[in-house]
């Protein structure tokens, strides 16, 4: 190891949305989404006599740990063992992409105390089995910023990206994060989707003319009322597809309170980051006014304060920093 301590800062993740599955679908899922600068995550490695995890969600990293490892010996790569310490990262399983980035997160750290410092994207994903059905978390560690992946034919490892945008720093991002328990993933997951019927081609088309002709260029030229029109209609379209296995729209009764108080605030392009519990909502306003918001809804629905969050779009991914 080239230091005794590496440093891995990186973004956290929302989900705005797939565009396709099913039988009509020429390529399976595509999604857009973004990566933002909070709550992010934190995560320091440093030799030690033997493989150690510590700090929240250790249990995760030993695992990823375990598998990235053994996928190493498998290309006859010898590495020294690391205590790797998670100083910061949102829970698991509540929309904020937290699985993916922490999975690649230690890959990235194991590599680059091998020298390996700018992995690829197909070899994180090929690493860490990440990205087999949303490419947002896969590139967006990489990269930052809003993107669009294109979804996976019969024959690709990882969806390829389509487009990359930063959104206008001006614009801010308030997540909202009510505890009314975890979104579904891996197993249940995976039987939601199994049950789904899949989407006709005239959603797909309708998906995939608002992200290209709604999201992508309302983001470029700075214009926030249709960037948050092509969103808001995305989540409707995407929340109507899910209701069967989520019960409705969005994933229950009162982050629908939550989201229907927040566009009644004024925020824009409100939505459910995956599975939820996760919301979210856009604005450009002043400091002041942001307090009041957060303020007014920590009010009305009995919310922490660390459950309120106002971010901005991650212009990078996630870094490694030695010493």
């Amino acid at each position: 190891m080239n230091s005794p301590l590496l440093r891995l800062t990186g973004p956290s993740r929302l989900h705005f949305g797939l565009l396709a599955w099913g039988k009509e679908a020429p390529r399976q899922f595509g999604s857009v989404g973004l990566m933002v600068d909070r709550p992010g995550l934190s995560i320091v490695a440093q030799p030690a006599p033997t493989w150690e995890a510590r700090g929240p969600l250790a249990q995760r990293v030993r695992e990823v740990i375990r598998r990235v490892v053994h996928q190493l010996e498998q290309e006859a790569i010898s590495i020294s063992s690391m205590e790797l310490t998670v100083e910061a990262a949102p829970p698991e399983h509540v929309g904020l992409g937290t699985g993916t980035q922490i999975s690649l997160a230690v890959a990235k750290l194991l590599l680059h105390s091998l020298g390996e410092t700018a992995p690829s994207i197909s070899r994180l994903a090929h690493l860490t089995g990440r990205g087999l059905r949303s490419g947002i978390g896969l590139h967006g560690f990489v990269q930052g910023g809003l993107i669009v992946d294109g979804g996976r034919a019969a024959h690709s490892d990882y969806p390829p990206i389509l487009a990359r945008i930063e959104l206008p720093s001006d614009w801010s991002v308030l997540i909202v994060v009510p505890e009314v328990g975890e979104g579904l993933s891996s197993a249940r997951e995976h039987k939601a989707f199994a049950q789904l019927p899949g989407l006709s081609i005239t959603t797909i088309d309708r998906l995939c003319r608002l992200v290209l002709l709604g999201i992508l260029p309302a983001a470029a030229e700075g214009d926030l009322s249709a960037f948050g029109a092509s969103l808001t209609e995305i989540q409707n379209l995407v929340g109507q597809c899910f209701a069967p296995v989520q019960g409705g729209i969005f994933a229950n009764a009162k982050s629908e309170a939550i989201l229907k108080a927040m566009t009644e605030i004024g925020l824009l392009g409100v939505g459910q980051s995956s599975w939820g519990p996760a919301l979210y909502g856009f604005l450009a306003t002043d400091e002041a006014e942001k307090t009041r918001i957060v303020e007014r809804l920590m009010d009305c629905f009995s919310l922490p304060a660390q459950a309120c969050i106002w971010a901005g779009c991650a212009p990078t991914g996630a870094k490694v920093i030695a010493g």
